[in-house]
């Protein structure tokens, strides 16, 4: 995690088959964040991150999560940086997949883990 603005962190999350992607988050001291703030620094960040990467301050995609999301219950914005169109629907399936790339959070796989682990030496 890296501060970026002011109250705000980016995170850079590894997710297979997708280099180019960060989360951007109010920090912890910012709880009541508005979603326009938040949306406005998303765009100066992809911007920035954009030109830096590509020398093209228009190639990014966000995907905003307003507060009701799935697993976390505080808005972010995923910020996806893509020179095509191509690169953007693959980065978006992979981003739909990435669940399924960590096997360790399936539910009875944990359980295995550690059984296989507490088994007896033969």
């Amino acid at each position: 995690m890296s501060p970026d603005r002011a109250g705000f962190v980016v995170r850079r999350p590894r997710v297979p088959f997708v280099p180019d992607y960060c989360v951007l988050a109010p920090a912890a001291e910012r709880p009541g964040v508005g979603l326009a703030e938040l949306l406005r620094a998303a765009e100066a960040v992809a911007r920035r991150e954009a030109l830096a990467r590509f020398g093209d301050p228009e190639c990014f995609s966000l995907l905003c999560n307003a507060g009701r999301t799935r697993r976390r219950r505080w808005p972010h914005v995923h910020i996806i940086l893509a020179p095509s169109v191509r690169a953007k629907r693959w980065a978006l399936l992979w981003l739909s997949l990435k669940h399924l790339s960590r096997p360790w959070r399936w539910p009875g796989l944990r359980q295995l883990r550690r059984l296989w682990r507490a088994r007896p030496e033969r």
